[in-house]
């Protein structure tokens, strides 16, 4: 049981691309103190972590199933979906605490809420579609949502990632220039884009996609710098 429940936390730390030393920072913000050389002994199954720190650790790793995770007991809320399923499940419960009349908390709800226009035409990360400004819907944003953010958006496709994923909800500052490197909301002759800026021309994160060249025929729109 030592090993399984090693080999698992080795799996989900390599997943988020963090090193021992990196897991050993993060316990410290629990007021956990250990070090990278305890973390390996747990990976290793030459130790447990007691109760606490294994709480921290599926907090850091991102464990909201440890009977699946861990023991691959099937049960509980995400029983019988696979990891496209609870992703879509993690979505909608992310929708879900953006909604007041949903959240369990009074003392919260009677909290002003900073609220942002989220348009339900996503801007693309794949084809391109026109973003209809006149169709959104009125959300609650949480509070790590950085101050210059003018509105929301979905992304749709994958030539964003790994930086952002289908279906993400991004923020978005109104402007109507980059900078050179920065992502932001495009819109190339009446189709709508979520790329990184060149040198003219729209590039993707994901190397499966080519740039998109912007030649002196093509009309093109800032819209916003992606900012959360």
């Amino acid at each position: 049981m030592k090993g399984n429940i090693g080999n698992k936390l080795a799996e989900l730390r390599k997943a988020k691309k963090y090193l021992q030393k990196d897991v050993a920072a993060k316990l410290a913000n629990y007021g956990i103190q250990v070090t990278p050389k305890t973390i390996y002994n747990w990976e290793k199954g030459i130790a447990l972590p007691n109760a606490s720190q294994f709480l921290a650790l599926c907090d850091i790793l991102g464990v909201d199933d440890v009977m699946w995770d861990f023991a691959g007991v099937h049960k509980g809320p995400y029983a019988g979906l696979n990891q496209a399923g609870r992703a879509k499940a993690h979505e909608l419960i992310d929708l879900l605490f953006n909604i007041p009349m949903f959240r369990d908390d009074p003392a919260e709800q009677s909290i002003a809420q900073r609220r942002l226009r989220l348009y339900d035409l996503p801007a693309s990360a794949g084809s391109g579609s026109f973003l209809d400004e006149s169709s959104y819907v009125v959300i609650d944003v949480p509070p790590y949502v950085p101050a210059s953010a003018d509105f929301a958006l979905r992304v749709s496709g994958d030539s964003m990632e790994p930086l952002l994923q289908d279906g993400q909800l991004i923020y978005v500052s109104k402007q109507q220039s980059l900078e050179v490197g920065e992502v932001g909301i495009f819109v190339l002759n009446g189709d709508s884009y979520v790329k990184k800026l060149g040198y003219n021309e729209l590039i993707s994160l994901n190397t499966d996609y080519g740039p998109i060249a912007i030649s002196e025929l093509d009309v093109v729109h800032v819209l916003g710098k992606v900012v959360g």
